[in-house]
């Protein structure tokens, strides 16, 4: 598929672009704290969110209820939905963090819950390209594990897809100095590296090259592939 790309000014902006959302009944596997959940139902979606960590699942549970959000425990693997009846599952920057060896599982189940027809997979993740993200490379190599999440949609049966699409987008990410950068990273959840692998000279000196007036400012680069059920269309002659 050819890529496209997009102006979008956050990742709920694109999916309001490449998603009818009123009226829409979604999945949103590894919802965290339901966020994105939020956000999708205030734009009109019903929407199931997918947590599978006991912590932030007791969390969630403890929110209570709510009309059009509902926040569960469970796993990819197994959604509590039944066959073709879900209008659209996201993978929100979560499908490069799933077992290598349970990421065709995964999209197996997605593709189980769709509906035949309009049905839509929606998997985000960060592309590997440009300045700011090979910055974080350098203490948080994930170009491996998204490789693997791109090598498992390959790997799905293209019978139940009538249409696929890549899409590119970028995203602001400003910053006053380098120390509110570095606290950024180091305050995020089940990081993999320590403060020294962040905040030393080599990292530094790349993100000086982000440097724009009085702050820093960078585009992240984001990736879209957006699957849509449906007859497959006749191979032209």
């Amino acid at each position: 598929m050819t890529p496209e790309t997009i102006e979008a000014g956050s990742d709920i902006a694109a999916m309001e672009r490449l998603i009818a959302l009123p009226g829409k009944r979604i999945v949103d596997v590894a919802c965290g704290d339901g966020a994105l959940a939020f956000a999708l139902a205030k734009r009109g979606a019903t929407v199931v969110g997918i947590q599978s960590d006991p912590g932030q699942a007791e969390v969630n549970r403890a929110l209570g209820n709510f009309q059009q959000v509902t926040l569960v425990e469970g796993f990819a693997q197994n959604l509590p939905q039944n066959d073709g009846t879900v209008d659209c599952v996201i993978f929100a920057e979560c499908l490069s963090r799933i077992e290598a060896e349970d990421m065709d599982d995964c999209l197996a189940e997605a593709c189980r819950v769709l509906k035949e027809n309009d049905g839509l997979l929606y998997v985000l993740e960060k592309d590997t390209n440009g300045l700011f993200d090979g910055i974080i490379r350098m203490f948080d190599d994930q170009s491996t594990v998204r490789a693997w999440a791109s090598d498992a949609l390959l790997r799905m049966p293209q019978n139940i897809f009538a249409s696929g699409r890549e899409i590119h987008y970028g995203l602001k990410r400003q910053f006053p100095d380098f120390g509110s950068f570095v606290a950024k990273f180091m305050a995020a959840e089940n990081i993999s590296y320590g403060l020294d692998d962040i905040n030393n000279a080599d990292v530094n000196a790349v993100f000086e090259q982000g440097r724009k007036g009085a702050g820093y400012e960078f585009e992240l680069e984001m990736r879209v592939n957006l699957f849509r059920t449906g007859p497959v269309p006749p191979v032209s002659a």
